[in-house]
């Protein structure tokens, strides 16, 4: 198992021994050392995300009548009451220009048999067009493509945007959304995989 230390800088004060916190509330030499290095490289935080399993969701954007989207993991709830969505976005994609430019964005989350779309997506050197020719895509209320068969899907509307190192976090409202009874793509470890039955 490989271990990276600052990997879990949150837990420190967790992993520290009882006698290591003074009466006074100060903290002892000993757990100090242990918060010495707070940071990992790049590529031990890239080896331990690997390990996370997440959906894999399209993340589209139309301003005007250009449209474009990437295949994003980064995707996640944040509220219910008002719904709301969030995605992280590298402020480098074509997308993430047509995102700041409408305000707004559709999340398409992809079923088992749509991993070829996810592809698609994922590759950097492709134009819009042959991104869009593999599906059938529509709109809902904002503009932003939708894609049709899609396990789920949130039309949003820009609420904020954050900076994060490389990334934009944007915050959406959602105005309308869909879903089917499909099984989910899967993505984790570079590979894109199935849920077992069975569990």
């Amino acid at each position: 198992m490989a271990i990276f230390q600052g990997a879990m800088p949150w837990m420190h004060h967790q992993l520290q021994p009882v006698d290591a916190l003074l009466s006074n509330g100060e903290t002892s030499a000993e757990a100090i050392d242990m918060r010495v290095n707070e940071s990992v490289t790049d590529d031990e935080f890239k080896t331990v995300m690997r390990q996370m399993v997440s959906s894999v969701a399209i993340v589209t954007a139309r301003s005007g009548k250009i449209r474009n989207g990437l295949t994003a993991t980064a995707v996640c709830s944040v509220s219910a009451e008002p719904p709301a969505m969030l995605i992280c976005v590298n402020r480098r994609a074509t997308a993430e220009g047509l995102i700041a430019e409408s305000g707004a964005f559709a999340i398409n989350v992809l079923t088992e048999d749509q991993h070829q779309i996810a592809r698609l997506f994922s590759t950097s050197k492709l134009g819009a067009d042959e991104r869009f020719a593999e599906g059938k895509w529509m709109s809902m209320v904002t503009g932003a493509p939708v894609l049709d068969g899609a396990a789920a899907a949130f039309d949003c509307r820009v609420l904020e945007r954050i900076v994060s190192g490389t990334h934009h976090i944007y915050v959406g409202r959602v105005v309308a959304a869909a879903s089917l009874d499909q099984h989910a793509l899967l993505y984790r470890d570079g590979l894109f995989r199935k849920l077992a039955a069975g569990y």
